[in-house]
């Protein structure tokens, strides 16, 4: 398993000097750092474990200058190399690094004491007093400590093996996860294009389609490099480069490159806040600095669960921010304060955001607290219970941060246990889903009421008075659930309760009467047209019954009985079982009538699409229903 390696500490404190004495290479590109001999920006390299892992390395910056460059490199690091001076000892950047990195999630960690050849045994023992004091209550306590010299290299073996041993602790990340990359730099190679770098996240990535954020747009990946090697795919955890089809000026760092529509925006976002001891309190609408992956965002503060934020403690807070976020659940972010910018807190994102919370609303710091234990079937009925139409399962996946595999084995769960219902992609709490049926039947026997001469209710009025357009298959789930319930019954695409019984008055039943005579007496020539026979209302009503059983529409609202559809049909039918084609005055013969009409029942078998007009003739496209 390939992993990270980050090291952090104060400036000169030998981060560079050790990467160099692991690696073999000088993390230091930039002319300016190396004029000014001080790392400004993130430099990488990486370097082979006896156990024949490989270990990618990240140097950051040490000046508090460029704490926001060092930053920028910690989302991704898997194991730490706190570096520490023997002469020196711990100094200010040390302490801020290590609060930073309290925030990341980061487990596993070394603290390296550097310059040993420097350094008495006495100011070595003293530094390692005070490193043993620094890291008490972080994941660092319980580390080992490493004496080392860069430069004549002593002591640099054991380290070696101490990474090796630590780094089997490592939790493997979640390749079933969709990718996703944080671009922390961009660079042009003459003859391939654009370069971005970043560390894996989550997901494994390959050449191909993939999509950018913010910009939004879809990208090609030409090329994927893994430690100066073409591959065709890279895992979690690993430093890539990828040769992709923007031109440079259209990226900045802080950029995502991730599988399209995995990631949604937010201007607003309900996070879990640790506030340092060494900050100052925090209140409402207090302006801050952001810092997630490699982005560096402003916000304003929003307690919920307390109103003044005192330092050392934790609170549930909504961070307005003012430029949109794409990030997932559980998250880390760092906090810095405005100005002046020092580092003041961090903590954990629990939920995007799209509407405004209020301070002490019990609702939602329940909802936060439910989110936060992080219990996948918690969160999913969390977020159903307010759902009154079926949910996308790719949405749970997005809302709980989880693969995919999880989140549906958890709904598997919670349909043996008959707490959801589940169609195809979608799912609904089951409450939900019997208001949504109460809803149904309640529509149908409104619809009987209103219109009692009609046999039922056509199912696309149905779906739209239920707002099911999107949902075409849970709908049918539904109907089909209420069938078999005996409660509702379904003909021709018409949908009726199953105790509704059209009953016609002795007038009304004379014009039904009159209207098929009418329809009938007529055959196949001189068809009459709905206007014919439709006056009123009522006339509407009732042709509308004889629609159901006893009349057909053909083109241009012109009305034939069943009886001669039926036969029309079925003398088409048997011409086609021994002739390719079909032409106007072969119909006419057939069925003895004019021209006109059997214009008009070929281009009704066309409308319907069983038959294709090719030039004078016809051809069967489909089978006679």
């Amino acid at each position: 398993m390939d992993f990270i390696i980050g090291t952090s500490g104060h400036i000169d404190h030998g981060k560079t000097t050790l990467i160099k004495a692991l690696t073999g290479n000088s993390t230091d590109r930039l002319p300016e750092e190396k004029k000014r001999g001080i790392s400004i920006d993130l430099g990488f390299s990486y370097f082979d474990l006896p156990s024949g892992q490989r270990a990618g390395i990240i140097d950051v910056p040490g000046h508090e200058k460029f704490v926001k460059n060092m930053m920028t490199g910690t989302f991704g690091m898997d194991m730490i190399l706190l570096c520490i001076d023997c002469k020196e000892g711990v100094m200010p950047q040390t302490v801020e690094h290590l609060d930073i990195l309290r925030f990341l999630n980061k487990t596993e960690g070394i603290v390296v004491l550097t310059k040993r050849d420097l350094a008495t045994d006495e100011e070595t023992q003293k530094t390692t007093e005070q490193v043993k004091e620094l890291v008490k209550g972080t994941f660092l306590e319980n580390c080992p400590i490493c004496e080392v010299d860069s430069v004549s290299k002593r002591g640099i073996d054991n380290l070696i093996q101490m990474i090796d041993s630590e780094s089997k602790k490592l939790k493997q990340k979640h390749a079933e996860r969709d990718y996703r990359m944080n671009i922390d730099r961009k660079f042009n190679v003459k003859g391939i294009g654009t370069v971005v770098t970043g560390t894996l996240l989550d997901g494994d990535i390959r050449k191909g389609e993939s999509f950018i954020y913010p910009i939004e747009k879809d990208i090609n990946i030409k090329n994927i490099q893994v430690h100066n090697k073409n591959v065709n795919v890279a895992h979690p955890s690993q430093r890539v480069a990828l040769n992709i089809n923007l031109n440079l000026d259209e990226i900045d760092r802080g950029y995502v490159i991730a599988k399209k529509n995995s990631l949604k925006s937010f201007n607003m976002i309900d996070v879990r806040l640790t506030l340092l001891e060494s900050a100052s309190p925090l209140n409402h609408w207090d302006r801050v600095r952001l810092f997630h992956g490699t982005k560096e965002i402003f916000g304003r503060v929003v307690p919920l669960d307390k109103q003044v934020i005192k330092p050392g403690t934790q609170a549930l807070v909504q961070i307005r921010l003012e430029e949109k976020i794409y990030a997932k659940t559980s998250d880390p972010f760092i906090l810095r304060q405005f100005s002046p910018q020092v580092t003041i807190g961090g903590g954990i994102i629990i939920d995007g955001s799209v509407r405004k919370h209020k301070l002490f609303d019990e609702e939602i710091i329940e909802n936060l607290k439910i989110k936060e234990e992080g219990k996948i079937k918690d969160i999913i009925l969390n977020y159903l219970e307010d759902e009154i139409y079926p949910t996308k399962i790719d949405d749970l996946v997005f809302y709980s941060s989880e693969s995919k595999e999880k989140v549906v084995k958890e709904l598997d769960e919670l349909k043996q246990e008959d707490k959801v219902v589940i169609r195809n992609d979608k799912v609904l709490e089951k409450q939900a889903y019997l208001k949504l049926l109460g809803k149904l039947k309640m529509f149908v026997i409104s619809f009987h009421k209103t219109n009692p001469l009609l046999p039922g209710v056509n199912k696309e009025e149905l779906l739209k008075k239920l707002q099911l357009d999107d949902d075409r298959a849970f709908f049918n789930y539904m109907i089909k659930d209420l069938i078999d319930q005996e409660v509702l019954m379904e003909e021709n695409g018409v949908i009726s309760s199953k105790c509704h019984k059209v009953m016609l008055s002795d007038e009304d039943e004379k014009i039904r009467k009159k209207m098929l005579q009418d329809i009938c007496q007529n055959q196949f020539d001189k068809l009459l047209k709905i206007d014919n026979v439709v006056h009123n209302q009522k006339d509407k009503t009732i042709l509308g019954i004889l629609l159901q059983k006893d009349v057909v529409i053909l083109r241009d609202n012109f009305l034939i009985s069943k009886k001669c559809y039926d036969k029309f049909i079925k003398t088409v039918d048997d011409h086609f079982n021994n002739n390719k084609t079909l032409n106007v005055k072969e119909l006419k013969d057939m069925l003895n009538i004019s021209r006109k009409s059997a214009i008009t029942l070929l281009e009704t078998l066309d409308i319907k699409g069983y038959t294709k007009r090719i030039e004078n003739d016809r051809v069967k496209i489909k089978d006679f229903k």
